[in-house]
């Protein structure tokens, strides 16, 4: 069989689907690439035997079967790659829909697991946040651990002298776990409510202060308390009674603050000396930390004193990281959502590598035709790209749908900076995945493809 020219039996043999390819490749060069499916380019028509009917009926309505190619092979007019690669998508419906919803339903697996890593990780640290500080004095003996840490008069002095010859400001931190006691809202037994909390002890008027969201500022510190706006979804309301068990004094909420959540628990907010003299006997309220708005960890000096006091001087991520169990939450998910997007990448290119394996006849005919074999892997690369952005496209989009219909009990939480490097780490992995087929294409012989 001579390589200039197919023969009337190949021809015959091929499918409506090829000679549609054909078409849209056609269609995706210029008027000036050659039409006839059995030209090559230097070729006369006379030469060449006209394809089947049905071929020139898929044929009819483009260009003249008769066009002869004026230019060599070499000299094709680059067209765009994305036409070729968006017309076979609309030719082959069913099977392109197939594969972006597999890639929806991973992308969204992967959105939907990063906003609940996301939400968690906030509400262990987000009290934190919320104070705007550099650095936190701890004990040496609560190994850099926020709740073991118990500083004594000795060492709050000690940092409080820091602080002023450093030029900087200082605020003491009095936290303790506990059971909070509502007993005008119910659980599900008919019980009062009992909800796990932290208490923070601090100086209404210092800096970790926290903004109230609702209702008023606390007036009275013996006797009112601000609480974390997550409890409004147990029942609290303003006006409520609260008690810290294992005491015997009540305290009103006046109101409720924003954000303010410790290792994952709401916190309650109250005057440190009222904490210190009301709050439950067994739990021995003391200071935890000296907390500074200057970072002092880069101050030598200024360490080697905190040291000598027997303090430890972190700065605030240093301590987030400390918390129990948040390095570990934090690597699980990153562990995760790295798995879920290398999967889905791999995913997509199995399919697009088997994709470029069933179309090798209509490739060839392609190559056969004179288009050059860099168009092919562009269009491939193209299509890729356009499966794996409207797959992922749609997987965020139902995350941020199904974040408002969760409830508030549900850490989740979407972030656009992560979520922006989870839709770019997908598209590339995509892409280079999709790199596969450049060898099948190339090595596309068109005789053997079409034979």
């Amino acid at each position: 069989m001579s390589r200039a020219f197919l023969s009337r039996k190949q021809a015959h043999s091929l499918n409506t689907d090829n000679a549609h390819y054909v078409i849209l490749a056609g269609a995706g060069l210029s008027r000036d690439t050659p039409q006839d499916l059995g030209v090559l380019p230097g070729h006369h028509p006379a030469t060449t035997t006209n394809p089947e009917p049905s071929t020139a009926r898929a044929l009819s309505g483009m260009y003249p079967l008769t066009e002869r190619a004026s230019r060599p092979a070499d000299d094709f007019p680059s067209g765009s790659p994305m036409f070729l690669a968006l017309r076979e998508i609309r030719h082959e419906p069913v099977r392109f829909t197939l594969i972006i919803s597999i890639i929806t339903l991973v992308a969204y697996l992967t959105f939907f697991l990063a906003s609940l890593a996301v939400g968690l990780a906030h509400r262990y640290r987000a009290s934190i946040d919320g104070w705007d500080t550099a650095s936190v004095a701890v004990t040496d003996a609560s190994n850099e651990n926020l709740s073991a840490s118990r500083l004594s008069d000795k060492q709050l002095s000690a940092a409080t002298d820091l602080a002023k010859d450093n030029g900087t400001t200082a605020s003491a931190l009095m936290s303790t776990a506990a059971v909070a006691q509502v007993p005008d809202v119910k659980d599900e037994d008919g019980e009062a409510l009992r909800e796990d909390i932290f208490a923070f002890g601090i100086d209404l008027d210092g800096q970790l202060s926290p903004p109230v969201a609702d209702g008023r500022a606390i007036s009275a510190p013996d006797s009112e308390v601000l609480v974390d706006d997550s409890l409004k979804a147990k029942g609290l309301a303003v006006g409520d009674t609260l008690r810290l068990l294992g005491s015997d004094h009540d305290w009103t909420i006046v109101g409720f603050t924003h954000d303010t959540t410790f290792q994952a628990a709401p916190i309650v907010t109250v005057d440190s000396q009222a904490l210190s003299q009301h709050g439950p006997a067994s739990l021995s309220p003391a200071v935890s930390a000296v907390v500074f708005t200057s970072d002092l960890t880069t101050n030598s000096k200024a360490t080697q004193s905190a040291k000598d006091a027997g303090l430890t001087i972190l700065t605030t991520e240093e301590l987030v990281r400390t918390l129990p169990g948040y390095s570990a939450q934090v690597l699980t998910f990153s562990l995760m959502i790295s798995s879920l997007i290398i999967i889905a990448s791999t995913v997509l290119s199995i399919f697009i590598y088997v994709l470029t394996l069933q179309k090798r006849p209509v490739l060839g005919i392609l190559k056969a035709r004179g288009v050059p074999t860099s168009y092919l892997i562009r269009s491939g690369c193209a299509q890729t790209l356009v499966l794996s952005v409207v797959g992922i496209g749609v997987g965020l989009l139902l995350t941020i749908v199904t974040s408002l219909f969760l409830p508030r009990a549900v850490p989740f939480r979407i972030s656009a900076p992560l979520d922006l490097l989870i839709v770019t780490a997908f598209i590339v992995i995509s892409v280079i995945g999709g790199f596969i087929s450049v060898r099948v294409i190339s090595r596309i012989d068109p005789v053997e493809a079409i034979s």
